[in-house]
């Protein structure tokens, strides 16, 4: 079913920050705790309330946070989790159990004020996302609804990508521990909150966790700890609120368009008023104040729903709605347009056809089967010198590219050896692509005991212009899959334990690529389909230092070792809006090319 995006901006009232009403104080929780918050409301009447409650910066939101929910008719109040920012407390580790507990007294704190009328719902995203589903859990009377997104988990999805500590998350650890609370407990100081100070310079202030980049480094393994930082399936079962999950597909961090999914279809699967929202775009494009415009609409129109009590028929819509082709002229996420919308009963959509493509010796992805001969074909390349960087347009735009030329140029540069390219023929008609790929490759090293894993999928268009569509992450040892929880739409290892490469062994890596996508290559376009090793440099915030030693690599094409990528394919289903212009789709990078070059190593 497609609908086109509208929303009637007029209905809401422009408030100016003269026309409310601004609190910056404390909230006393059971235990004494001191949670620190600011609120924003209108100077008379009672208002349903939207939370926001973050490990940052919440308490310190500005006017600007504030003011699209104060237009659309409500209060906001943010608040910062236990022990970050002004919050008193002590933080055993990232988000627990004990955040959700001091949040949903907050929650009842905030229907018993004067200026509420007792409804609260809540939005956020990244970690902000994550204290949602901890508040739900602990089934808060007051609270009706919740928006997260930018969800990413305690290891696969965000921290270990593929089982490869990402660099990003160390550095995260530093900044959100020391650098990004304290400049928000600065502002309330400088607006005002003399407790906050008093307690910045105490004894108190100092030590209120463990070295979070010392937690994520002691645990490179799926384990306990890992589960504790995400709320568990024994918490998710207890969330009973309508519940919207917000994703976009090039999330910088990772994995929210496979958590979100995974979160909506296995972990929510019988909560009765759930909606699934996927988009192209980054980390911050699910969020309310931060994202697209069609994505702040979907906010207002689900809180309207169920906090305000609006009829608006929200309910009796499909649980799930894609925008497609999401632009932002100018860069600006409040100018973003949908090129059109989708909207689909469950997720995955039952419709989709995995469609496989073979990875062929001769560098192409061909939809016909290998032959009979198991020798038939395998490529080399030089580990871990290859990368592709897909961070913005201006590294990509020479990436792959040798030490001292273009793509095009450098013909036997060490890093188009250390990459494998595969492309299929021009397409005869418009192919839709909904839904995760999994990919399935036959490897083998030759010196070593593992390899990391980095492929990038692409849209090349009749010129040679290129577009990134998605990545995928896989750490060869970490091969053991989670049977139970592996589908044709999340492939998911186990991570309990490496299991060690031989050289010369070939081995079958089964892997989802980083997240769901909607798009769409348009006929007379081209896949790609980019095997590589992770970059030390991060793309965007992605990056890792690749295990293992110098080797050569291959990727086997035969009958009997048959590389493959299944596409998920919508059938019949084609664009239905001119091509966007290059440079307007967030986080998806393009180059110009005039030609291909199938990389990798001169030998058989």
């Amino acid at each position: 079913m497609t609908e086109q995006f509208c929303y009637n901006a007029s209905q809401w009232v422009s408030f100016s920050e003269a026309d409310v009403v601004r609190d910056i104080s404390y909230v006393t929780t059971n235990d004494r705790t001191r949670i620190a918050y600011v609120s924003y409301r209108p100077k008379s009447g009672r208002y349903p309330t939207v939370f926001e409650y973050t490990p940052y910066t919440a308490s310190a939101a500005p006017f600007e946070v504030a003011k699209p929910f104060l237009d659309a008719g409500y209060a906001f109040v943010g608040a910062n989790v236990t022990g970050t920012g002004c919050s008193t407390g002590v933080m055993d580790q990232w988000l627990t159990r004990i955040e959700g507990v001091h949040g949903a007294e907050v929650v009842e704190w905030i229907a018993k004020q004067p200026w509420s009328d007792g409804n609260i719902g809540m939005v956020g995203y990244s970690s902000g996302g994550t204290s949602q589903l901890w508040v739900a859990a602990e089934q808060p009377p007051h609270l009706r609804a919740i928006v997260p997104s930018g969800l990413g988990n305690g290891y696969d999805t965000w921290t270990y990508l593929g089982g490869m500590l990402q660099i990003s998350a160390l550095q995260w650890a530093f900044t959100s521990e020391f650098e990004t609370p304290v400049s928000g407990a600065e502002w309330r100081v400088r607006h005002g909150d003399t407790e906050g100070a008093k307690y910045r310079s105490s004894d108190r202030f100092v030590d209120r966790y463990p070295l979070f980049v010392d937690l994520i480094r002691q645990h490179p393994f799926k384990d306990e700890w890992s589960d504790t930082i995400f709320p568990p399936p024994t918490a998710l079962a207890k969330i009973s609120v309508p519940t919207m999950i917000v994703a976009a597909s090039q999330d910088e961090w990772g994995g929210a368009a496979k958590e979100g999914p995974r979160l909506f279809m296995r972990y929510l699967a019988n909560l009765k008023n759930k909606k699934l929202v996927l988009l192209n775009g980054a980390h911050s494009s699910g969020s309310a104040h931060k994202g697209s415009a069609p994505v702040l609409a979907e906010h207002i129109r689900f809180l309207d729903r169920w906090v305000k009590g609006v009829k608006n028929g929200i309910e009796d819509e499909p649980a799930v709605k894609v925008f497609w082709e999401v632009t932002e002229p100018g860069g600006d996420p409040k100018k973003a347009v949908a090129g059109w919308t989708t909207t689909h009963e469950t997720w995955p959509e039952p419709s989709v056809v995995r469609q496989p493509f073979y990875l062929t010796a001769d560098a192409k992805l061909s939809p016909d089967q290998p032959g009979s001969r198991p020798e038939e074909g395998s490529r080399a390349y030089l580990y871990p010198i290859g990368t592709e960087q897909f961070g913005d347009s201006s590294p990509f735009a020479v990436a792959p590219s040798g030490l001292t030329g273009t793509f095009q140029s450098a013909k036997s540069s060490l890093l188009r050896m250390g990459l494998l390219n595969y492309r299929t023929a021009p397409l005869a008609s418009d192919m839709a692509l909904l839904g995760n790929p999994e990919v399935t490759l036959f490897l083998s090293i030759d010196q070593g005991d593992d390899a990391d894993l980095e492929l990038t999928l692409k849209d090349v268009d009749p010129d040679g212009n290129i577009l990134f569509i998605q990545s995928g992450l896989q750490r060869a040892s970490f091969r053991e899959l989670d049977e139970a929880l592996t589908n044709a739409e999340d492939v998911v290892p186990a991570f309990r334990e490496s299991e060690k490469l031989k050289p010369g062994k070939i081995y079958e890596i089964r892997m989802s690529l980083l997240g769901a996508f909607a798009h769409v290559v348009r006929k007379g376009h081209s896949l790609e389909l980019t095997v590589g090793a992770p970059g030390l440099l991060p793309d965007r915030v992605i990056g890792s230092l690749p295990v293992g030693v110098p080797s050569i690599n291959r990727i086997y094409s035969s009958k009997a070792c048959p590389s493959k990528i299944l596409l998920p394919v919508l059938p019949g289903a084609v664009a239905q809006a001119p091509t966007p212009e290059y440079g307007s789709l967030r986080n998806q990078p393009y180059r110009k090319e005039t030609g291909f070059v199938p990389g990798g190593l001169p030998i058989r």
